[in-house]
């Protein structure tokens, strides 16, 4: 669908060629109106010249005194020509030469106009009337040539045709400059929601015309309502687990101080506790993840992954890992900062208790993220790397976790519409975890 600015531009440009082209069409056609009214009304006032010249003698013959004639009718081909029929006979100016005119068939009490074509291919405007005078009838035709009045009138109109554009490119100009400056507020709106859309900013101005205020109201209550729902959730989840917590903790004390219960009683206890406490942690990390959302902020790999690999080397202070980070294309990603760290937190965090002195991890970005996490640790069979996907699955039960990791993991990436792979690291040969997601508007790192 075309632009409004467009669809507005095209029609003013259309409208405004309809009435200039109506306008130009109404002015020639009273130009040659009142340009042809005035010609004949100066023929009638010669033809009054003319009659006034004429008289008739005892016989009855035609006299035309010379003083009443205009001298523009004895100059050859002068565009002026009369000629009188009187008797079947016809009396010619002298300015038509060796030409005739040609009256008109009826000529009745009024006056008959005609055009014709006159001598040396004049254009000519004829008016006939009958008369009578002395009791003799006779009919005058004068003619005038409209071959210089209709060349004034088709350069008036060529200099209205220039004038005209002139004023059409001009009003269009005009408008153009108009409808930009009264769209403005749309494109800041348009430049508003981009950067909303990115999250750089929490919700659109409100310095709008009174015709977009609603608008604009609604959608930043829509982003208000989003992330104070986003944050209570949050905020309410992280209040459970604190409320649960400190119940289980009772319990598993209360479960370790009594003598009475046997050894198998304590551990089938302690075990339901225990999976108490996992199942909890899983559904709460998972409530945590935000999802793909055009509201989510950027998220810096360049700075999150050193601060995440910090962190886990406290975690693991008995461990020296070599850590190798290989970036590749854009660093900056739409996607949640909290999402992003609890997946890659997951990922190294399981190849860290795995790898024995080195963990690879590569980023590289196009069209989709693609991210790699190696160790050079015993690696995993292809039946065990199946059994990785289901929930709370261990391959080690001598290793601390709670085995939900690569499952949330899993959860982070199907959310994004992405894929999670395990495998066998070529390079490192031990456990190898690869993300593929997809992702838009990507920045560069400067």
């Amino acid at each position: 669908m075309k632009s409004i600015q467009t669809r507005l531009a095209s029609g003013l440009l259309i409208s405004l060629m309809l009435v200039l082209s109506l306008l130009w069409l109404i002015i020639s056609h009273n130009i040659h109106n009142l340009s042809e009214q005035y010609i004949s009304t100066r023929i009638e006032h010669d033809i009054d010249n003319l009659i006034t010249a004429i008289s008739f003698d005892k016989n009855n013959r035609i006299k035309i005194s010379e003083k009443y004639i205009n001298p523009i009718y004895k100059r050859p081909f002068s565009g002026h020509y009369y000629l009188i029929q009187y008797n079947h006979s016809n009396i010619r100016s002298r300015s038509l030469w060796d030409q005739t005119l040609t009256a008109a068939e009826d000529s009745g009490p009024g006056y008959q106009t005609s055009y014709q074509q006159g001598p040396e291919n004049q254009s000519l405007i004829v008016l006939s009337r009958q008369f009578r005078k002395q009791n003799n009838p006779f009919t005058i035709s004068i003619a005038e040539d409209l071959s210089p009045v209709r060349q004034a009138i088709n350069e008036f109109m060529n200099y209205f045709s220039m004038i005209s554009m002139t004023l059409l490119i001009v009003l269009v100009t005009i408008q153009i400059i108009v409808l930009r400056t009264g769209l403005r507020p749309l494109r800041k709106i348009h430049n508003e929601l981009r950067q909303l859309e990115k999250g750089e900013i929490d919700q659109l101005s409100a310095t709008v015309p009174d015709e977009l205020k609603p608008l604009v109201n609604e959608i930043n209550q829509l982003s208000q309502t989003l992330h104070k729902r986003l944050k209570r959730s949050r905020d309410a989840l992280s209040d459970l687990s604190h409320a649960i917590k400190k119940p289980l903790t009772v319990l598993q004390h209360f479960s370790e101080q009594q003598s009475e219960l046997n050894s198998d009683s304590k551990h089938t206890l302690n075990t339901q506790i225990q999976s108490i406490h996992n199942i909890t942690d899983h559904i709460l990390k998972r409530a945590r993840v935000a999802g793909r959302s055009k509201a989510n902020k950027y998220c810096d790999l360049n700075q999150d992954l050193k601060l995440l690999i910090k962190t886990i080397r406290t975690m693991y202070p008995h461990k020296i890992i070599d850590a190798d980070i290989q970036m590749t294309g854009n660093q900056l990603v739409q996607i949640d900062r909290e999402d992003i760290l609890e997946l890659l937190g997951n990922l190294i965090d399981n190849a860290w208790k795995w790898a024995n002195t080195k963990v690879l991890i590569t980023t590289k970005q196009n069209h989709s993220l693609h991210i790699s996490i190696e160790d050079d640790g015993n690696g995993q069979d292809a039946d065990s790397l199946n059994a990785l996907m289901n929930r709370g699955v261990r391959l080690d039960e001598t290793i601390s976790g709670y085995g939900f990791g690569l499952a949330i993991a899993s959860d982070i990436v199907s959310d994004y519409n992405g894929s999670l792979c395990f495998s066998q690291s070529v390079t490192l040969g031990g456990f190898k975890a690869e993300i593929t997601i997809p992702v838009q508007n990507n920045k560069n790192i400067m």
